[in-house]
């Protein structure tokens, strides 16, 4: 019998994938344990439109966050902090950084795409990588002022 699996079995595939099986298997345990589906042709064909539009969306993000990470790229946030001399009273936290960056360049970006080697705790000015799902990274130059 074929199968069209609705979760992960161990051994036997993932969520989504199409697996022959016998009758037995199907019938008294992964159908009643909401494992799997029966395979029909019209099932079949809806988990194809759905993988296709999924595809589809999926490619339009990466394109989207291509353009943004080649907008960001090179660009100079300016945050003011308290300081004395040369030292920040307190590091910039990459919350900060991120709701600078929507402020200044009304581009959100999420505090964990943020790639903050070390915290910042000094005036001046500082690279930082912002690294998007699609695996592209855009560099980001950070210049803390004195308030």
């Amino acid at each position: 019998m074929k199968i069209l699996l609705t979760k992960d079995v161990n051994g036997l595939g993932r969520n989504g994938d199409v697996r022959e099986v016998s009758d037995g298997y199907a019938r008294n345990y992964l159908i009643p344990q909401h494992l799997a589906l029966p395979a029909t042709t019209s099932l079949l064909q809806k988990m194809q439109k759905e993988t296709a539009e999924y595809q589809a969306r999926l490619k339009k993000e990466q394109e989207y966050q291509k353009q943004l990470g080649a907008r960001l790229h090179q660009r100079t946030i300016t945050i003011k902090a308290k300081a004395d001399k040369q030292h920040l009273f307190a590091s910039i936290k990459p919350e900060q950084i991120s709701q600078a960056i929507e402020d200044q360049l009304k581009v959100k970006i999420e505090p964990s795409a943020l790639v903050v080697k070390e915290p910042i705790k000094s005036l001046g000015l500082h690279e930082l990588k912002i690294r998007f799902a699609s695996d592209t990274v855009s560099l980001v130059k950070l210049k803390i002022e004195a308030k």
